[in-house]
């Protein structure tokens, strides 16, 4: 009956070791968001309204007026009023979900440590009944 009881606490063993190793996955405490913080910086940087003339366009019917250059970034100020809004919006919103990812990431990197933790006194356990 004691060497059904060991096979069976090992095929167990086995399993569940199996099991921790394909569901494994390591988090570090810090979330690397560098690059999507400076990308989300562009963006809002981009997405504000032209008040100097961009210097490709500096072509000929736009370098003799400077009436013309300024009447052309209020017409583009007013016709992409409605995208720069949503810009702005998209952009914040992806700040948001990325300052929510964080934290996100954190309590799974604090969870993965107490698991680990309790994984070893539950094995620890295992040992000090099976010694006994």
């Amino acid at each position: 009956m004691a060497r059904v009881h060991d096979e069976v606490m090992q095929r167990e063993e086995y399993d569940t070791a199996q099991i921790r190793d394909e569901h494994t996955r390591v988090y570090s405490s810090e979330l690397d968001a560098g690059s999507i913080e400076a990308l989300l910086v562009t963006a809002r940087k981009m997405a504000k309204v032209r008040t100097i003339w961009p210097g490709r366009l500096w072509l000929f019917p736009f370098t003799v007026s400077a009436s013309l250059r300024r009447s052309l970034l209020r017409l583009f100020a007013f016709l992409f009023n409605d995208q720069r809004h949503v810009n702005f919006a998209l952009v914040e919103a992806i700040r948001e979900l990325l300052q929510i990812t964080k934290e996100l990431h954190g309590l799974i990197a604090v969870l993965q440590s107490e698991v680990r933790q309790l994984e070893n006194q539950l094995a620890s356990l295992k040992e000090s009944d099976a010694g006994e």
